[in-house]
């Protein structure tokens, strides 16, 4: 197993103080341990700036998300309609918003009224393609069964 070099040579002690002769590999010994506490400090560093990223990402889409929403009931913009609000950035999520409005807002006017359907006739035992001296007609029968009335 390898020697490193004491606590206090890496610690609080510089690497120019020694306490006695100078002995090369006490030097060499120190030197790895401090060039290891680096790497690991480095790779540290790096873990460390990639989850602020992934963290900055994450806050990013979540404004995003919470603008987008913010525009889309500011606007009234319906739900079906949500898919099309677009934007990098708060200003233009509220810019795309209030055009997906407008544009809604236009079409809906621009539709013509539907007409009212025709409402049909019906007699009791009638058929639209009845001929008129063959057709059954109930008045009649009654009258037939009940001359009284």
């Amino acid at each position: 197993m390898p020697e490193t070099a004491p606590a206090a040579e890496t610690a609080d002690q510089p690497a120019a103080e020694w306490n006695g002769e100078f002995d090369p590999e006490r030097a060499g010994r120190l030197v790895a341990a401090l060039r290891r506490d680096l790497a690991e400090a480095k790779s540290a560093l790096t873990a460390e700036r990639e989850r602020a990223a992934e963290l900055e990402k994450f806050v990013a889409s979540r404004d995003l998300a919470d603008a987008r929403s913010a525009a889309i009931t500011k606007h009234g913009v319906p739900a079906s309609l949500a898919g099309y609000i677009t934007g990098d950035n708060a200003e233009e999520i509220e810019a795309s918003a209030a055009k997906v409005a407008a544009d809604f807002d236009s079409a809906a006017q621009a539709a013509p009224a539907l007409p009212e359907l025709p409402k049909p006739r019906l007699t009791p035992g009638r058929a639209a393609n009845d001929a008129a001296e063959s057709a059954y007609d109930p008045r009649e029968l009654a009258r037939r069964i009940d001359p009284s009335n």
